[in-house]
């Protein structure tokens, strides 16, 4: 199976069943992970300039792609880059998102208990993001893909990557939530 061909199986399974996945890709290393980030996220990241060109600013911040999103529109507004400046510069905020979410998430789920490696963290956050990175370009979809997303990577993997009770990554997930909508809100 071609390796990109590859990736989207990957992230297939993940929407199919999250837990047996986060299981398999624990085996993974993490340049294969990022590879998967860079390859699934080129979905949302070359057909959200699309989504804006048809007219629809449904950009949302929910998930690591759609934060790229909006860090990408700022910059090419602030610059005055054309749409098509877009996509790289999406792919490369989802790195330094990546890099971010994955050190104070590590840093919450150790101070949980968590047992996993921030190489579990990473993966954990690069693959649960696949309903965002696959639909988070769709008009009006996208905040059901970012909440999709956020389950799987702050209930989910948790659990399955490290370890935790369902009981503490609830209380994880809840409070990661209630801050995400408070900024929101706020804004």
């Amino acid at each position: 199976m071609s390796f990109f061909k590859h990736n989207f199986v990957t992230a297939l399974a993940i929407l199919r069943n999250p837990s047996k996945t986060l299981e398999e890709i624990s085996t993974k290393t993490s340049m294969q992970a990022l590879a998967f980030l860079l390859i699934v996220g080129a979905v949302t990241a070359l057909l959200t300039p699309l989504q804006l060109y048809l007219g629809f600013e449904d950009i949302n911040g929910l998930h690591a792609g759609g934060q790229a999103e909006f860090l990408a529109k700022d910059v090419s507004t602030e610059y005055k880059l054309g749409v098509e400046w877009r996509p790289p510069l999406i792919e490369i905020f989802y790195i330094f998102i990546l890099a971010f979410t994955t050190g104070y998430l590590h840093i919450i789920l150790k101070a949980a208990g968590g047992k996993g490696s921030i190489k579990d963290t990473f993966k954990m956050i690069v693959y649960g993001d696949a309903p965002g990175l696959l639909f988070g370009w769709i008009p009006y979809f996208a905040t059901v893909a970012a909440m999709w997303a956020a389950v799987i990577q702050l209930l989910i993997g948790p659990v399955v990557l490290h370890k935790i009770s369902w009981t503490k990554s609830c209380v994880i997930f809840s409070a990661l939530i209630g801050l995400g909508i408070i900024e929101i809100a706020s804004s």
